[in-house]
């Protein structure tokens, strides 16, 4: 119970959101560019887990670059992001074999649940869809661990090492990992329901999602990207 007190004391939900609605707002056409290249890294599948560790590697650059008073274009952000993918490449395929068989197997109980409509079969499609938004923020957490290594030992950091220390990062702050996942179902519906925002806006919102919670729950807090939008971080 005191380690759930002490979090919620340390952590401040409400400055995420706004974190993440002020980023979200002054880096609109990043977010809509790194989204739409994302997109088309990841149609072979395969290279899923390469452009997630690239999204989350650029979208990490542009929010600590704005914090350091560095902003550069969006096509120099592009140039960083093709540079990435294909640096990570193999590292990222643990990343894509996971995403798939979840996705995959969500989908397979999905359509036996739609077709037989057995409780069996639609528990498991329910227990997918929690599976679905679980993993997203696990990959997400994983590649925020990569792209923040130190530059030397980066390369001995593999995917599936941090894939364990992403579920045990996100344990050590239960509340603010549940809140985290929320939105991010928030965020998947939402754009599911819009269509194209899938491609334009989903993956640019997820990556700047986990940006906001890993400052927020390790960093120096989210209030310190408000201040950084706003112009008045000294």
């Amino acid at each position: 119970m005191r380690a759930t007190t002490d979090e919620t004391q340390r952590l401040d939900p409400i400055a995420a959101v706004s974190a993440f609605g002020r980023a979200t707002y002054s880096d609109l056409v990043t977010v809509v560019a790194l989204s739409v290249a994302a997109s088309l890294a990841s149609l072979p599948l395969v290279t899923l887990g390469a452009a997630l560790l690239a999204l989350v590697e650029t979208m990490t650059d542009v929010v600590e670059g704005e914090a350091a008073g560095r902003r550069v274009s969006e096509r120099a952000r592009l140039a960083a992001f093709r540079e990435s993918f294909r640096r990570n490449l193999r590292r990222g395929l643990p990343l894509s074999l996971l995403a798939i068989a979840v996705v995959a197997t969500t989908y397979a109980y999905s359509t036996i649940a739609l077709t037989v409509r057995q409780p069996a079969f639609l528990l498991g499609a329910l227990a997918g869809l929690y599976a679905v938004v679980i993993v997203v923020v696990v990959l997400f957490r994983a590649a925020s661990l990569v792209a923040r290594a130190p530059e030397e030992p980066r390369t001995e950091l593999s995917t599936t090492t941090a894939l364990r220390d992403a579920a045990y990062h996100l344990l050590e702050t239960p509340s603010f990992s549940v809140l985290q996942s929320c939105f991010a179902a928030l965020l998947l519906g939402l754009c599911v329901s819009l269509g194209i925002a899938v491609v334009l806006l989903l993956p640019g919102w997820l990556a700047l999602l986990e940006v906001v919670a890993f400052e927020e729950t390790t960093g120096e807090g989210a209030e310190r990207i408000v201040l950084a939008y706003r112009g008045e971080l000294v």
